[in-house]
Order: C-alpha cells, then sequence, then structure tokens
C-alpha cells in the first residue's frame, strides 16, 4: 500500500525549498546593501509548511514534490518525517540541487523573498494526477503557485468526488494566465491575502472577494488581513474574523500556517467559519517565532486535542 491510501488526509502538492535567512534592523532599499545581524537555515515552501503546520495539529499530512539528488534533500526529507509527514511519494531530480529561497527580515518581523526553485519545478503534471487520484473522500488537496500551473491544474482536476481542493494562488500573477484560471476554477476553497486579492482581481475593493468567488467551483474565498484577522466570503454571505493581538517578530510563512490549519480543520469535519477562527489563532502564534515550520504551534500547545477526525467537534478558538 502507498504512503497515506486509504486515509482521509491533507495532501500538500508542491514545492520544497531550503530557507536561508537574514535579519536585520532593516530591509534595504533597491540598490542598497546592508549589513545582516544574524544567519540562519530552515526547510521551507509553500507547500511543506502547509503540511506541516496541519501535522502540528494532528492531522494526517502528506507532502507531495520535487527534490535534488544533494544532501538538502537527504535532510528535508528527514525533518518532514519528523515532523510526522509524509514523505513516500516525493521524487528525486537527478542532476538537479534542491531549491532554495532567500529571506530577508527587518526588526518589525516584515520580510521579503526572494526564490530559485531548482527540483521544485520538475514534478511531471501526470505525477501529481496520479497521486491526487488515489485520495480517498474527505482528503483536502493543498495547491499553491509556487510550481507550474500545469502540474496543479493536474492534480487538481484528477481528484475522486469527496476530496476538497484549497488553492491559495501564491504568487498571485502565476494565476493571471489561463492556466490559473483553469485552477482556480477546480477549486472549492481559496484562501489568499490582500494583496494577491488585488492582484486577481484588477484591485477593485468592495466587489473583489465576490467576484473571485464566482470563478471558483465550491465558491469559498478566504481573504487574510494580518493582524486585522481575516474575511470568509461563501453562499451565507461575508463573515470577518478577528486575529489575536501579537507582538510579530518573523511574518514568513503566517499565510501558509495559516493555510494548513484551515486546511486541516476542514479535513477533521470542522465548518469553515471555525477552521478559519482556528486558522488566525495559529498564524498570530506562528508570528511571534522566527522562520517558517519551526514556528507552527502544535495542537498541544493551543490547549485543543488533535485533529484526527472526522468528525470532530466545533474548535473554540
Amino acid at each position: 500500500m502507498r504512503a497515506g491510501a486509504g486515509r482521509m488526509t491533507v495532501l500538500a502538492l508542491g514545492a520544497y525549498t531550503l530557507d536561508l535567512y537574514m535579519f536585520g534592523d532593516r530591509l534595504p532599499a533597491a540598490g542598497e546593501s546592508v549589513n545582516a545581524a544574524e544567519y540562519a537555515t530552515a526547510h521551507g515552501g509553500k507547500a511543506v509548511n502547509v503540511a506541516v503546520a496541519a501535522a502540528r495539529l494532528g492531522a494526517p499530512a502528506r507532502f507531495v514534490g520535487c527534490l535534488g539528488d544533494d544532501a538538502e534533500r537527504l535532510a528535508a526529507l528527514a525533518a518532514l518525517r519528523a515532523d510526522g509527514v509524509e514523505v513516500g511519494d516525493c521524487v528525486i531530480a537527478k542532476g538537479v540541487a534542491t531549491g532554495r529561497s532567500f529571506v530577508y527580515v527587518d526588526g518589525g518581523g516584515r520580510q521579503i523573498v526572494m526564490t530559485w526553485p531548482g527540483a521544485a519545478d520538475l514534478l511531471a503534471p501526470a505525477q501529481a494526477a496520479a497521486t491526487a487520484a488515489r485520495l480517498p473522500a474527505g482528503s483536502v488537496l493543498v495547491l499553491q503557485g509556487e510550481i507550474p500551473v500545469a502540474t496543479s491544474c493536474a492534480a487538481a482536476a484528477a481528484v475522486p468526488s469527496g476530496v476538497r481542493v484549497l488553492v491559495n494562488p501564491s504568487p498571485a500573477r502565476v494565476f493571471l494566465g489561463a492556466g490559473g484560471a483553469d485552477l482556480l476554477s477546480l477549486a472549492d476553497v481559496v484562501v489568499l491575502n490582500e494583496g494577491e486579492l488585488g492582484v486577481l482581481t484588477g484591485g477593485r475593493a468592495t466587489d473583489s472577494p465576490e467576484s473571485l468567488r464566482l470563478r471558483t467551483k465550491g465558491g469559498a474565498v478566504v481573504v487574510t488581513r494580518g493582524e486585522r484577522g481575516a474575511g470568509v466570503i461563501d453562499d451565507h454571505g461575508t463573515m470577518l474574523v478577528d486575529a489575536p493581538r501579537v507582538d510579530a517578530v518573523d511574518t514568513t510563512g503566517a499565510g501558509d500556517a495559516f493555510t494548513g490549519t484551515l486546511a486541516a480543520a476542514l479535513r477533521a469535519g470542522v465548518s469553515l467559519a471555525a477552521g478559519v477562527r482556528l486558522a488566525c489563532r495559529v498564524a498570530a502564534v506562528s508570528v511571534t517565532r522566527r522562520f517558517c515550520a519551526p514556528s507552527y504551534p502544535s495542537a498541544g500547545e493551543l490547549g485543543l486535542a488533535p485533529l484526527h477526525g472526522p468528525p470532530a467537534q466545533e474548535i473554540s478558538a
């Protein structure tokens, strides 16, 4: 039996990158060089972060992506297994290095990121589709824009009935073409931030979430708003969810923490509204710590029972 077969899971399909961090008082302006006070490395990539966030909350979680045949790949797979993430369907690209992300963080927690995908772009659409097609009903497939959109579309189109597709259209520019529109049309839930929403809707203000919602399959859009929480737009209307007030140290990966938490909650049978409340809470905790996946809290830290579900009781966040 293949990894995860027959068990409802959160499957995050996408990129792995080794994150290279520099911390300093401020971010450099264009053409400027500034000194960093600290340097560190961590495992990352949006799909990896999503899988770790879900696993930390007790959800069965899998990561599927393509890594290089280098030492970074061995360390990555070991770290993911240690976090409880299944990696048995990952692919190795011979003669190609594992991807890298360069992350610069200032004293207020603001960050800029540049990513070189390396092997991450080499996951074949047929492999992605075959993996998604084996998902049992009740699973949640999470996709984003860090790997070629054709690969994500192949996976979304292959899911069996009863599997929900959650799309995080990030980077947003990837979703401006026909392939991106096709992927959004296959989404049951879209999760994105206000900047990404502006890119996808041409900057329209009041009607932009609704216009995006009409382009999806499931008709649910969740807009993250940083310290102001999140908005939920679905067939029942619009709801705003507040976020806990915290002192941010590093905002890198907070959106992925949110997405992974929401996927874990939906897989456990939790309502969209309750899942968003929990996701706001997890994202708020993550920004009080450095790095991406290492900053994500466990269910125990939050005082919650693990999200093994379903069915799950409604979460009080």
